[in-house]
Formats: structure tokens, C-alpha cells, sequence
């Protein structure tokens, strides 16, 4: 199976782009895309559907911590990947909890809030 993030990468890479509307791809601007594209697209829809949604709760999470918890971008989207982070292969997922919540309020108190 082709990495969805590689082929939104291509994709936007040509002037085109894809969107999740509910479970339902569009392709924007298609005609940019080079023939069989959008068949390879097709192909690979759950795929690249399942990326999207993640990418939009990313982009959710960091902005909520941003603008609503006064954090900078950056310091947003590293607390964003960490709590979005699954527990490392033998871990328990009880201590990566305990671990993630732990780090989250280190990063609370030690980052940089933006000017308000």
C-alpha cells in the first residue's frame, strides 16, 4: 500500500489538491493531476482518508492549544504529537498515559506563552 502522506505530497506538488468531506474524497482542481492519478487515488481512498482525518484532529488540537492555551505554534505542535503519539512497542499503555500527561504539564510550565 502507497504512504497517503506521500501521495498528498505528490498531489500538491502538481497544483491540485485532496479533501475529506465526511468519509467522501474530492479531488480539487484534478486536472491538474498527470493521467491515472486519480484512478491511483481511487485505489488508495481509506487510506488517504484515514490520513486526513488525522491530519485534521492535528490540526484541530494544535490550534485549540494555541490560541485558546496561549502556546507559540511550534511549542502547539509538539504537544499535539506527543499526546497524538502511540506508547512505544512494550510499554504499558497505562504508563504511557501517566508518562504523556506528566510531559504535557512539564511543556505547560516551561514553554513560552505568545504575547497576548
Amino acid at each position: 500500500m502507497a504512504d497517503p502522506s506521500k501521495i498528498l505530497a505528490r498531489v500538491r506538488a502538481c497544483g491540485a489538491n485532496i479533501l475529506l468531506d465526511g468519509m467522501r474524497l474530492e479531488i480539487v482542481n484534478p486536472s491538474r493531476l498527470p493521467e491515472g492519478a486519480s484512478a491511483f487515488i481511487r485505489q488508495n481512498a481509506k487510506a488517504i482518508a484515514a490520513f486526513l482525518d488525522s491530519e485534521a484532529e492535528f490540526e484541530e488540537r494544535a490550534a485549540i492549544m494555541q490560541f485558546d492555551g496561549g502556546l507559540t505554534r511550534p511549542a502547539a505542535e509538539y504537544l499535539t504529537k506527543l499526546l497524538l503519539s502511540s506508547p512505544p512497542a512494550g510499554a504499558d499503555r497505562a504508563d504511557w498515559s501517566w508518562f504523556v500527561s506528566e510531559a504535557a504539564k512539564a511543556i505547560d510550565h516551561a514553554i513560552p506563552r505568545r504575547a497576548a
